[in-house]
């Protein structure tokens, strides 16, 4: 039995954090985390340098969501009126993804190490 060829796949990824406020009426009132934000990026390796998509140049597009977020009120961004981790997820997706096809998901999540909660928004394959 012929075995067929397997394409060679990798997953690289940047993480960034930021400091916000938000409250999800009628559960939570104001109050603040340190959110951690893991973009996921995936596909055939660089025939140079291995990696699915080049970091140095996602990085500006990153950092400008980054700046966007930290610091702030979530529920006054646009698109974020409620801010859940879900909604995180995917506000970030929709700003990132356009613009880098190689984005494969992100995991966006708070709390301390062990006791984290989050929650990950993918492609549909």
């Amino acid at each position: 039995m012929e075995r067929s060829a397997s394409v060679a796949m990798v997953e690289t990824y940047k993480e960034f954090t930021f400091e916000a406020a938000h409250q999800l009426q009628p559960f939570s009132g104001l109050h603040g985390h340190t959110f951690r934000v893991r973009v996921h990026f995936k596909g055939s390796p660089d025939a140079v340098f291995g990696w699915p998509a080049n970091l140095y140049e996602v990085e500006p597009r990153i950092s400008s969501v980054q700046k966007v977020l930290d610091h702030t009120y979530l529920n006054d961004i646009d698109g974020l009126a409620v801010p859940s981790l879900e909604n995180v997820a995917k506000w970030i997706w929709d700003k990132l993804a356009p613009h880098s096809p190689q984005i494969d998901r992100i995991t966006v999540s708070r709390g301390p190490d062990g006791q984290a909660e989050g929650c990950t928004y993918w492609r549909n394959p």
